[in-house]
């Protein structure tokens, strides 16, 4: 899965919105749960996170993250990669997070998890969702000793993660559609799918390639917008290698640039 988090020997309790959970964060465990930690990132953890930091795309990921591609399906994946090998770049000395209001949607969201399996891909995918409480075994996490009581739904609220789930939907629908409808693991290779960190990790400089600022189309708007071009150029390469629903008919916008075809599709009445 291109955004789960990897929580190492984690028990789980399957939960519903409405179950209660006890949970308060302790100054005594601070920070014991942002160290030695797989945290996979979804393009909008990324961009909200390079914004709120003022940097670049690029230069976000460069300082702060690696990045590589699927084994089997060659698809782009990115993680923090300071709280793979330690502490988390963006913990501070009391164990607090120094970007709290941007933090990734699975950081903002502990100890709920959640589990998608895509039943149809489509613009507005069909997915089935399960929730789960999360118990470290090898983290000393004294959250579940607090007193604060909450619903599940109450915690989801009160960390934004419905507008987090809802924009990763998307994304993890593309990514299904692209594995299952476009056979990509048959024809993606790692050079070709670099054409896609743009689209998906950068936004800044794809708006300055498209020349598509913030006063022409807000940050969520560009999101959604980019991800659906996004299904439709990896169509259209798809059909080229002979794969997808386009395979074997003639595209009218072979000669067209990658970038006036993205401009076409994200602004289609420029």
């Amino acid at each position: 899965m291109p955004h789960a988090t990897s929580f190492p020997q984690a028990g789980r309790q399957e939960i519903e919105l409405n179950d209660r959970f006890t949970f308060e964060c302790s100054e005594k465990c601070m920070g014991n749960c942002c160290r030695l930690i797989t945290i996979l990132l979804d393009p909008w953890d990324i961009e909200v996170m390079s914004r709120y930091l003022k940097l670049p795309g690029t230069e976000f990921l460069d300082l702060f993250c690696s990045y590589d591609f699927g084994t089997t399906s060659h698809w782009p994946f990115v993680w923090l990669k300071h709280a793979e090998k330690g502490c988390c770049a963006f913990m501070l000395p009391d164990g607090k997070c120094s970007i709290y209001p941007a933090r990734p949607r699975n950081c903002r969201t502990y100890p709920v998890g959640r589990a998608v399996k895509i039943e149809a891909a489509g613009e507005v995918p069909r997915l089935t969702e399960r929730l789960f409480l999360m118990v470290e075994k090898n983290r000393p996490c004294l959250g579940h000793d607090g007193e604060r009581v909450w619903t599940v739904k109450e915690w989801l609220a009160a960390a934004d993660a419905f507008k987090y789930y809802e924009l990763s939907d998307l994304y993890l629908a593309l990514v299904h559609y692209a594995s299952e409808t476009l056979n990509c693991r048959a024809w993606l290779t790692p050079n070709t799918a670099r054409i896609l960190m743009p689209l998906l990790f950068t936004p800044d400089l794809l708006r300055k390639k498209l020349g598509i600022g913030e006063e022409v189309m807000d940050h969520e708007t560009f999101y959604r917008r980019r991800l659906k071009a996004t299904r439709v150029i990896l169509t259209e390469m798809a059909a080229s290698f002979g794969f997808g629903p386009l395979a074997g008919q003639d595209s009218a916008d072979q000669e067209m640039s990658l970038a006036t075809r993205l401009r076409q599709l994200i602004l289609p009445d420029a």
